[in-house]
């Protein structure tokens, strides 16, 4: 059995919510531990502080014992600081585990690439100041900003426990005809449940931090699902790609 671990800071709530149904096709084949790690959502950048890597080894290696094939890092610090960063955090994991491992954003950013897509509509849940500094990440990577949403909420929780209603109109209202898609950062929001529904309506993809997460973790062992009812990301025969210079 082949084993995806996501490392997950101690905050986060939203890759585990959906990666056993999302893998359900292949569970046969892939279990999916889960590492949680005392760091914040956001790390230190673009060197990581000698408490905070003291912390993501000890993490990185609970994976290692669980025996994981690949290790998936789900906290925004890369998106904040950069895809340098995001490489330094996969390489430190790596280094500490021994298999391949990626960042949440590393994943994101090839997708887009991979996917031809060079205009985004980017969703923020947190504060305007924050999102532009995703937006500067992007940016940054050669991509072109249609559209910012800064959702203003305070915690990952009441992100993460924002009804699936709420947050079909909130991408729904975040789009702009410039977009090629709609990107939310981060993991929290409940967006796997209507992201099939929500792209039959733009007629455009919607890619968000949880689900990004499963399929970059997938994407590292050459695994693929086919499972429609969780969106684009998951009916498409590419590979989303997944960084760290391989």
């Amino acid at each position: 059995m082949q084993r995806i671990g996501h490392l997950v800071p101690s905050t986060g709530i939203g890759v585990e919510r959906w990666a056993a149904q999302i893998c359900k096709p292949v569970s046969i084949e892939t279990a999916q531990p889960v590492g949680r790690a005392a760091l914040p959502e956001v790390l230190s950048g673009p060197s990581l502080a000698p408490s905070q890597s003291t912390e993501l080894t000890r993490s990185a290696r609970l994976l290692a014992d669980a025996g994981v094939d690949a290790v998936v890092w789900g906290g925004s610090s890369s998106d904040l600081h950069g895809a340098a960063h995001g490489r330094a955090v996969a390489r430190w994991i790596e280094e500490v585990t021994g298999v391949r491992a990626s960042t949440v954003t590393l994943g994101q950013l090839d997708l887009l690439a991979r996917r031809d897509i060079i205009s985004l509509a980017l969703i923020a849940p947190g504060s305007e100041q924050v999102a532009g500094r995703l937006a500067d990440t992007y940016l940054a990577a050669g991509f072109k900003i249609a559209s910012v949403t800064a959702l203003g909420l305070g915690t990952p929780r009441e992100a993460a426990e924002l009804p699936v209603s709420r947050v079909r109109k909130l991408l729904l209202g975040a789009d702009s005809l410039d977009a090629q898609c709609v990107v939310v950062a981060g993991t929290e929001l409940p967006v796997a449940p209507v992201a099939a529904l929500v792209e039959r309506e733009l007629g455009k993809p919607v890619y968000d931090g949880a689900r990004v997460a499963i399929r970059t973790g997938l994407d590292l062992l050459g695994l693929t699902v086919s499972a429609p009812e969780w969106g684009e990301l998951f009916t498409v025969d590419r590979k989303a790609g997944v960084c760290c210079d391989h």
